[in-house]
């Protein structure tokens, strides 16, 4: 409301108010009134979002709705944490969470997803929905994308280096970087400017509900290496 005042009073002319807490007068002057109905789209529209802003808190199970009518196998996968969603809901400032679209279950192939739903497995199951959650703070894309100009521009044509390096997952640390192509077996590929979250995971589209940020990705950003835990069920069966 105090940027609208100022904003209101310099269109009008006048000098900014101080930090003070506003106090109507009990008739408005016929010109403020005047002023008032001419003021500009532009300002109404930034008081009217900041008055929203300050007034609408969302459902704390506004999230969890949302992945459950659009991304049904991750809400499945993050439900085997029991209080999951009450947790994260208590964050004040919000939360992010990087959720692997239907395509990304489905390269997955009929092998891990049935590992993922293997009870025995429910400990690593419960563990790689983890990896995908940053509990803590809502991390935008922009965020992950920033570069940082504080250090000096790679020699080998490179695009400049980003910010984060990596995020802390309620999982762990799951690395930031960019995606690299060319080069032969791993040897010589140079970053192009895409951002990778994980192993290779690109943010496809992101989605802000209330605080928080919700980040559909085309894989998973948890480590390959998790794998392996499930992999060991499958000693001895055949």
């Amino acid at each position: 409301m105090k940027g609208f005042l100022t904003i209101g009073a310099i269109l009008l002319g006048a000098a900014a108010p101080e930090a003070t807490a506003f106090q109507p007068a009990r008739s408005a002057p016929s010109f403020l009134a005047d002023s008032r109905q001419t003021t500009s789209p532009v300002v109404r529209r930034m008081a009217e979002e900041e008055a929203a802003a300050e007034t609408e808190e969302p459902a704390a199970d506004d999230v969890e709705a949302f992945l459950s009518s659009n991304y049904p196998e991750f809400h499945s996968l993050l439900s085997k944490n029991p209080g999951l969603f009450n947790e994260i809901a208590d964050a004040s400032n919000g939360y992010t969470l990087f959720v692997p679209s239907a395509a990304a279950f489905a390269d997955l192939g009929e092998k891990k997803l049935r590992q993922i739903e293997d009870p025995r497995n429910l400990e690593t199951a419960q563990k790689l929905g983890l990896y995908h959650v940053i509990s803590t703070e809502p991390v935008s894309s922009m965020r992950l994308r920033t570069e940082d100009y504080t250090k000096p521009r790679p020699k080998d044509g490179s695009p400049q280096p980003l910010t984060i390096g990596g995020v802390a997952t309620m999982g762990g640390e799951v690395p930031v970087g960019r995606k690299k192509s060319g080069g032969f077996l791993g040897f010589g590929a140079k970053e192009d400017g895409s951002i990778v979250v994980g192993p290779e995971a690109s943010i496809v589209q992101s989605n802000n509900i209330g605080k928080s940020i919700v980040h559909e990705v085309d894989a998973f950003v948890s480590p390959i290496v998790l794998w392996r835990y499930f992999d060991q069920l499958q000693i001895g069966r055949f």
